[in-house]
């Protein structure tokens, strides 16, 4: 999926710190407190660091957060799943915010009444573009979605809608593509909704879903960490509740 020495008493020096600008002491604050955690690796560094509403948010819910020991105790830290709302909220919300249409439910005929929707395939967001990995058809049941991984996916030609994976089926005989669409509509719409204080971007949610949506991909965190798809659905999961 970048220190000083107090002055010596001795040789006449202050023993207080020159002041720093506060954008400086903030990525000093930063850079000790991954060197702490033992994860002060350019990449996890970098990341940190590019997020601008960092003083704001809570540090332990991104992605960077998960990779320096966010289970310790810290000053600060907050529950991760108060932050965003579930997918069954998004399902009901009478408004999506801005950058997407919520459209409606297509009846037994595949008609949308003329508003369709925002297409889940082909979101952009932050240079990255969401995959097509749900499309729809009509059958004698109604309107189907097939993901990415059904082999009924290929049948169809339809782009579905971010309403139409948000409503795919769940439950205890759910498969794994279902639910990672379901939980990263619900990631790109609190991201839209929350703005910059929210742990991730709407970019780096379609980087790591695209990366693990085929079977037995993988999603790079670091130079050295992988994430499957079962991961990368436990952290969407993990910022709503």
């Amino acid at each position: 999926m970048n220190e000083h020495t107090p002055s010596d008493p001795q040789l006449g020096g202050s023993t207080e710190p020159p002041a720093l600008p506060l954008a400086s002491s903030r990525v000093t604050a930063s850079r000790r407190q991954f060197a702490k955690a033992g994860a002060a690796v350019p990449v996890v560094l970098g990341s940190l660091l590019s997020k601008p509403a960092l003083a704001t948010q809570a540090y332990n819910c991104t992605i960077s957060g998960q990779m320096s020991g966010n289970a310790s105790p810290r000053p600060g830290k907050v529950d991760c799943k108060t932050i965003g709302k579930s997918p069954g909220y998004w399902k009901n919300a009478s408004t999506w915010p801005a950058g997407t249409l919520k459209g409606q439910q297509p009846d037994g005929t595949c008609s949308f009444g003329g508003n369709k929707g925002t297409v889940f395939g082909g979101f952009a967001s932050g240079g990255q573009v969401l995959m097509d990995s749900f499309r729809y058809k009509s059958e004698s049941s109604g309107c189907n979605v097939y993901g990415y991984r059904d082999p009924s996916f290929g049948t169809c030609s339809s782009k579905a809608t971010l309403l139409q994976v948000l409503n795919t089926p769940g439950g205890l005989n759910d498969t794994m593509i279902y639910a990672l669409g379901r939980s990263l509509a619900a990631t790109i719409l609190n991201a839209l909704s929350i703005g910059t204080d929210y742990p991730i971007t709407v970019g780096q949610a379609i980087k790591m879903f695209n990366a693990v949506c085929p079977l037995g991909g993988k999603y790079q965190v670091n130079g050295s960490v992988y994430w499957d798809d079962n991961q990368v659905l436990a952290y969407f999961q993990s910022l709503y509740s």
